[in-house]
């Protein structure tokens, strides 16, 4: 059976499970039903190969990704593997053969570990291998295991790449040592910071087994082998622990029975960080010295990969702050500007009312109606900006939109004389786009273009056309004022950048950007012939048919 935990997205919280040989993800499936608007009706497709899945993009728009990288060809799928269509993730669980447990998910007492004996363990008798750089390079092995370890490191580089959360990282780790490894019984322990007490954080058993609530302790681990390992920052190897007398002390040794154990400690410069503890009955597979030698490397890389990505959480937490910090600066400032002039206005308007002079106090009323709208826009702008949204999509007509645009910025282009232009595709059909994100879209752009051509002089043409061969419609808004240099096109989208002074935001710009992505459109900004600037939205169209006929929640306005 093949089960999709779904993380991310509109279906989060879903599990999608099938047992049909061939599985068609996208909206239009019926094994595995999503509902983002944002994948194909066929995305991808997995299919039962060898008694595991491969999955395959059927060349979608967006594209298939497994852990972060995108799928050019069919690609098997391992326990744990994370992909993501559109803006929809998933976590791949299609080994029933495998039952794991995470952080606070973890039964009590489904790991514990013997007090044993204070007994300190002489490393002439147990194999052992130091947490180090030189522990990396495997000493003459053969070439099966030569494979095996290059595939194990490989997989932990882009592991250990994504910088993730440390749950998610050792989960990962986990899931490449199940892969590479006849491993029965794995628990990768974390030193908990406060009281510095081992805790498991991720435990997996080859085959299920019963919880401790039903069948007593899972897994006994021995605290001997794991204080030695911590100490001596070694990692260690017991082939038959029942006959290794030094660790006869500690009873948990005696009811592991006949197993083979590795050990290894998670190292970070000069700091244990925790511990991979992995058994296996001595009749199905023994480790040997070779195995050793990888999960101590494992260890080493783990422990580097946990420490960066604490400095780098620390690193952003450090940058997140300053950010807060100018923006609230930055908005304070800005936001003072607009009270001072609804105060200016104010006060022309009490003094027209006094003089009962209608002339006065209109103008009064225009200074802050002014600054209202402002003050309306830069509201709209910070909460698309800041606020994560699932677009709502439905068939639409884009050139309405523009049109109600224009007819709303009219009497501010009146007011500033300038001549503002409609030229729309009346062959344009409907496409699936969200209203109220491609109007504050357009709406943006059009304002920048009103604020900055000359006063008495400026000319802006808004325009719409439809291209069958891209299967695009363009929103395209030319102006005949001073233009972009090519020096600035690449902060002109940056949050908080304004060319107006204190009479901007550096918002505009940015959110058009941020809403016009999550259509899965973009935004391109050009030079016309005659000088001046033009900003292009460009929204794909490729599923206007298919919208048509299952997208639509109202008819096309």
């Amino acid at each position: 059976m093949a089960t999709l935990i779904v993380l991310q997205g509109p279906d989060k919280g879903r599990t999608l499970q099938t047992q049909d040989d061939v599985v068609l993800v996208g909206r239009g499936s019926t094994q595995l039903p999503l509902t983002d608007q944002t994948i194909s009706r066929r995305h991808a497709q997995m299919q039962r190969n060898e008694g595991g899945w491969v999955l395959t993009d059927l060349n979608s728009v967006n594209g298939t990704y497994i852990n972060g990288v995108r799928v050019h060809k069919p690609m098997r799928l391992k326990h744990g593997d994370q992909i993501r269509v559109g803006s929809t993730l998933m976590v791949y669980s299609g080994d029933e053969s495998v039952q794991e447990y995470t952080g606070a998910n973890i039964p009590h007492d489904l790991v514990t570990l013997d007090a044993g004996s204070p007994v300190v363990v002489d490393s002439a008798v147990v194999a052992t291998v130091p947490s180090s750089e030189d522990s990396l390079v495997l000493a003459a092995p053969d070439i099966a295991y030569a494979v095996k370890a290059w595939n194990v490191m490989r997989e932990l580089s882009d592991v250990i790449g994504s910088l993730l959360p440390t749950d998610q990282l050792l989960t990962r780790v986990m899931d490449i040592i199940f892969q590479e490894a006849e491993v029965d019984r794995g628990v990768i322990f974390v030193r908990d910071e406060a009281t510095g007490e081992l805790l498991p954080e991720v435990v997996r058993f080859r085959n299920p087994v019963q919880t401790p609530d039903t069948n007593g302790k899972a897994i006994i681990a021995s605290r001997t082998i794991i204080k030695h390992v911590v100490e001596s920052r070694s990692g260690v190897l017991c082939s038959n622990i029942v006959t290794d007398k030094r660790f006869q002390s500690g009873k948990s040794v005696q009811n592991l029975g006949m197993r083979s154990v590795v050990c290894a400690p998670i190292v970070a410069r000069e700091q244990v960080l925790g511990a991979i503890h992995l058994d296996c009955p001595v009749t199905r597979h023994t480790f040997n010295e070779h195995e050793l030698r990888l999960v101590t490397a494992i260890g080493y890389q783990t422990g580097l990969a946990i420490e960066n990505a604490r400095l780098v959480q620390a690193h952003l937490q450090q940058e997140r702050l300053a950010a807060a910090g100018e923006t609230v600066a930055y908005l304070s400032h800005y936001i003072k500007n607009l009270l001072q002039g609804i105060r200016s206005g104010a006060d022309v308007v009490e003094r027209g009312l006094a003089k009962r002079d209608l002339t006065t106090t209109t103008q009064g009323w225009r200074i802050v109606e002014r600054n209202l709208d402002r003050s309306y826009n830069l509201m709209l702008n910070m909460l698309a900006f800041s606020k994560q949204r699932e677009p709502r999509v439905e068939l639409l007509q884009v050139n309405r939109i523009v049109e109600e645009v224009v007819e709303l910025v009219q009497k501010q282009a009146d007011e500033k004389r300038i001549v503002l232009l409609a030229d729309l595709d009346d062959h344009a059909p409907p496409i699936p786009v969200d209203y109220d994100g491609v109007h504050q879209a357009v709406l943006n752009i059009v304002t920048n273009a009103i604020d900055a051509v000359e006063r008495e002089r400026g000319m802006i043409n808004v325009r719409t056309r439809y291209d069958p061969s891209a299967v695009e419609l363009i929103v395209s808004v030319t102006d005949n004022g001073p233009g972009v240099p090519a020096d600035a096109r690449g902060l002109i989208f940056e949050p908080f950048h304004s060319t107006k002074g204190h009479g901007g935001t550096g918002l505009g710009l940015a959110v058009a950007r941020k809403i016009v992505s999550e259509l899965g459109g973009r935004v391109e900004v050009g030079d016309p012939p005659d000088g001046g600037a033009e900003f292009r939205v460009i929204l794909p169209a490729a599923r206007a048919d298919q919208a048509g006929k299952e997208d639509t929640q109202g008819p096309a306005r």
